[in-house]
């Protein structure tokens, strides 16, 4: 366990099992839920470029890939033997702003509003995501529940409007150095195209490092045990296992004092509004809170909003499978008479 000595702690994970096998209760009691498979094989020492190539080529080695990029897509779709299945995920790419960082005015919600007007979300969905994504509002996904609450007072995207994010940075007083923008592997082709628009829109110079293997470990403890920061704008994504409620993990991850991002003082209006949301009883009154909530956290920039990417699996073609918006799931998938396990 790794704590800050405030109120965050993690969990280390040990490197997965090269194989892990699930079997099927035959005697669970509720027929018609399930089970629907007999077992399921985990793979874990395929890398996602060989797991792709098994799905798409081959049949009996590989049912479902999981996080199949977008640049993918359209191999799946052209594949004899996969199909692409895509879900609206409750998931945020978002941009940790390191608010007490040296040398640059991010304490400063003009700046950090600046950062936002200067990112293009729209060019993001067209040209990286090609269009399996969608612009954030705040850190809270689009989702039929948020969207229905929504709708009398409904969050927006930031615009993409370089001259008044060129106006704000000036009046937070500019930067004495480039802004270190750091990622995730996997979001690799994002920052560099976020590092150019800021560059174009505010005449920001950006200098981008990107995290592989131990190294994104690394900086995900770095943030729990306080250790120097070597970037002013990590982009991470995060999930929600709540559709009607994100905050209780994605607002909370972000901005929250046991938030295991959070790069910056504790927010005490956040906190507030956080204690308001865990005391709502009903589904409604929690809807509305998390509302209150989005449009604080929209309102003072506390994280660079990008985009809610959609997740997407490379199925093979005999397999039903059912996605979940939250996590990863097999309890409603099941197997077609053509699938090669019952040929």
């Amino acid at each position: 366990m790794i704590s800050d000595g405030e109120d965050r702690t993690w969990l280390q994970t040990q490197d997965r099992s090269p194989v892990v096998r699930l079997r099927s209760n035959e005697h669970y009691w509720d027929r018609v839920r399930g089970p629907h498979l007999e077992e399921v094989e985990f793979r874990n020492t395929l890398s996602r470029e060989e797991a792709l190539d098994l799905v798409c080529d081959t049949v009996g080695e590989v049912d479902i890939v999981t996080e199949v990029p977008a640049g993918a897509a359209e191999r799946v779709r052209r594949s004899r033997h996969a199909r692409l299945v895509s879900v609206a995920a409750v998931r945020a790419l978002a941009g940790v702003i390191d608010r007490e960082a040296e040398g640059l005015p991010l304490h400063d919600v003009r700046a950090r509003r600046a950062l936002n007007l200067a990112v293009d979300r729209d060019a993001l969905v067209r040209d990286l995501f090609r269009g399996h994504t969608r612009p954030l509002a705040g850190l809270t996904p689009p989702t039929v529940l948020t969207a229905l609450h929504r709708a009398p007072d409904r969050l927006r995207a930031h615009p993409h409007d370089p001259a008044e994010a060129a106006r704000l940075w000036r009046a937070a007083g500019g930067a004495a150095r480039p802004l270190r923008l750091a990622a995730m592997e996997a979001w690799e082709a994002v920052a560099h195209t976020v590092a150019a628009q800021l560059h174009t829109a505010i005449d920001l110079p950006v200098e981008v490092t990107v995290l592989r293997g131990d190294r994104q470990r690394e900086a995900r403890r770095g943030l729990a045990a306080k250790e120097p920061r070597d970037w002013d704008v990590l982009l991470v994504d995060q999930g929600s296992q709540t559709v009607d409620v994100p905050p209780l993990e994605l607002h909370r991850a972000f901005v929250g004092r046991s938030g295991e991002f959070r790069a910056g003082p504790v927010d005490a209006r956040f906190e507030r509004l956080f204690a308001d949301l865990g005391a709502r009883t009903s589904q409604v009154g929690q809807v509305l809170a998390a509302n209150r909530i989005d449009r604080y956290v929209t309102r003072q920039s506390l994280a660079l909003f990008l985009v809610a990417p959609r997740v997407l699996y490379a199925v093979n073609r005999h397999v039903r499978f059912v996605p979940y918006a939250t996590t990863f799931e097999l309890a409603d998938t099941s197997v077609a008479a053509g699938h090669w396990s019952l040929r």
